[in-house]
């Protein structure tokens, strides 16, 4: 069974990856709406991660002997502007949200669980790279300009 601080951080982290995911799916139905369904379907696939993430974690916690807090989720917005300012307060949550998985990491150091640390480390990976293809959607958008 995992600590009652680390069950909190798992929840915490999951619960803010389900509203990003809410979120980029908000910004997803903007840009279609726009005729922009590439990037439409790019936000989906991110979309689809972080439901997928969230189950992940949640499921651990389940696996663990905890029984996860889920959380209300804050109410996305369902405007975001132009593309390029819905890319970048995509990015903007992305950056965000990595800064909770990393301060979650810092927690599971600091208590020494190993386990879990491991089991959920390529999470880094993944937000490391959503936020590179995102900030590249970006760039691509402000080269046409």
């Amino acid at each position: 069974m995992i600590k009652q601080k680390i069950s909190e951080a798992l929840a915490l982290y999951a619960g803010a990856s389900l509203w990003v995911a809410y979120y980029n799916f908000a910004i997803s139905l903007q840009l279609r709406n726009q005729g922009y369904d590439e990037l439409s379907e790019f936000l989906r696939t991110i979309y689809r991660t972080h439901l997928e993430q969230s189950e992940d974690i949640y499921d651990y916690m389940t696996d663990q002997g905890s029984i996860p807090q889920i959380r209300d989720i804050v109410e996305v917005p369902q405007k975001f502007g132009t593309v390029e300012e819905a890319l970048e307060r995509s990015l903007i949550q992305t950056v965000r949200l990595t800064d909770t998985l990393e301060s979650l990491m810092d927690i599971l150091i600091d208590a020494k669980d190993h386990t879990t640390y491991a089991s959920i480390q390529y999470l880094l990976t993944q937000q490391f790279q959503e936020e590179v293809a995102i900030s590249k959607k970006i760039e691509k958008l402000k080269r046409k300009i």
